[in-house]
């Protein structure tokens, strides 16, 4: 039994595995969006976006079926060590002058960041009491937060003297401190039991879809992601298309100003990290935390629609992501903490892989099929934000009712 002591210090090892794999991610994430506009143009975002829920969904299951039989140490190292090698083969196909690596890379990157940060959550999830958490899951994200920060700056700094390509490479290296730190933490620690089960079955059975079915608040949790990430996915998209029309031919001054965005808006999330989250989650209602992130995108959104500019639309992309970054990422992780093995290792790469990306890539696929038949989405891309904010709102009241139920049987 791990003492008290000790899954704290577990919890902040992982958010230093979190701080290397969140630093390359920034190399990869500024890097891929700029390669693949560059190739195919800001307008076919949506459409490699689209691609995205198959994708993850094979991810996931492949994920599930190792973590049967490796076990979530020896799962995490091939994930992380994999994924590396995917991103070096990218680099070098980039080097090459290969534009249709262009879009594995995009959506390479939003595949595997997701899948680690998760992991090294669900053991953290596993180690921690929920008094524990409400104290020290803010700054858990604040350390894995700095990576973020330190990465968006390396970009801003380094994307014109060192080329947008060179960045693809330094997020594969960023992974391999990661995998050390991470394997270390559970070689010293130990690992969760998994629970006896037979190695039988086809990938698809060891996913989890069965353990969240049986789960009401795993079901309502799955939704507020869906319907969340339909607002990230749309307000990337617009802020994307007026980014390009803004540097036309200056891919590496394009790359440096999103670094630059990211720098700043990770910096104001770490501080969220630190400060914001653990007051609010130790002194004010779970149920109000919830509903506080809506109704502040309702408000940035509506801005957006009244007065539509480039500040306007970035604006409400910062704010969204700095409360997926600290707040809302604290807040969702209690919700795993009570539960068993199967909900917070399975259950919960669906609902936070699975769930975010299909959430951005379905709203991706819809926006494709709106453009073949003459719809120029991009005039609705803050509308559909707006709507959706106000659908996360209403789907919190359902969550919060079971939460408060189960608090008062306790």
């Amino acid at each position: 039994m791990i003492t008290v002591r000790k899954d704290i210090q577990l919890a902040f090892i992982m958010a230093v595995s979190a701080m290397f794999t969140l630093a390359g991610y920034e190399f990869m994430r500024s890097a891929s969006t700029v390669l693949f506009k560059n190739a195919y143009g800001a307008e076919n975002l949506p459409l490699v976006m689209a691609a995205m829920p198959l994708v993850v969904f094979i991810g996931v299951a492949v994920y599930g079926w190792l973590l049967t039989r490796l076990g979530p140490r020896r799962t995490l190292m091939v994930t992380s060590y994999g994924s590396a090698l995917l991103i070096f083969a990218g680099y070098l196909a980039v080097r090459q002058g290969i534009e249709m690596v262009t879009p594995l890379l995009f959506l390479l990157k939003e595949f595997y960041v997701v899948l680690l940060i998760e992991q090294y959550w669900s053991y953290i999830n596993s180690s921690l009491t929920e008094q524990t958490a409400k104290k020290v899951n803010g700054p858990i994200t604040g350390i894995a937060g700095l990576g973020s920060v330190l990465g968006a700056y390396l970009v801003s700094v380094s994307a014109v003297p060192l080329g947008t390509e060179t960045l693809i490479l330094l997020a594969a290296v960023a992974i391999l401190p990661a995998g050390i730190v991470a394997n270390a933490a559970y070689l010293h620690f130990g690992e969760p039991v998994l629970p006896e089960k037979g190695q039988k079955g086809s990938v698809i059975s060891h996913m989890g879809w069965s353990v969240i079915a049986r789960n009401r608040k795993l079901v309502s949790l799955l939704l507020i992601i869906l319907s969340a990430q339909v607002i990230a996915a749309v307000l990337d998209f617009k802020f994307q298309t007026m980014l390009s029309a803004d540097f036309v031919g200056q891919a590496d001054a394009e790359t440096a100003f999103q670094g630059d965005f990211w720098f700043y808006l990770n910096s104001v999330a770490v501080a969220s990290q630190f400060l914001l989250t653990p007051l609010l989650l130790s002194f004010v209602a779970l149920r109000f935390v919830h509903l506080l992130m809506p109704l502040i995108q309702v408000c940035v959104i509506g801005y957006a629609l009244w007065s539509p500019s480039l500040i306007s639309v970035g604006l409400a992309l910062f704010t969204f992501k700095v409360f997926d970054y600290s707040l809302f990422r604290s807040a969702k992780e209690l919700i795993y903490m009570p539960l068993d093995f199967d909900s917070r290792y399975r259950a919960k790469e669906i609902i936070d892989v699975f769930g975010y990306r299909t959430g951005k890539g379905g709203s991706a696929l819809a926006v494709v099929f709106m453009q073949k038949i003459g719809v120029v989405m991009s005039s609705y891309y803050l509308l559909i934000g707006l709507v959706m904010s106000f659908l996360w709102l209403a789907l919190v009241f359902p969550l919060t009712r079971r939460n408060q139920a189960s608090e008062k049987a306790d």
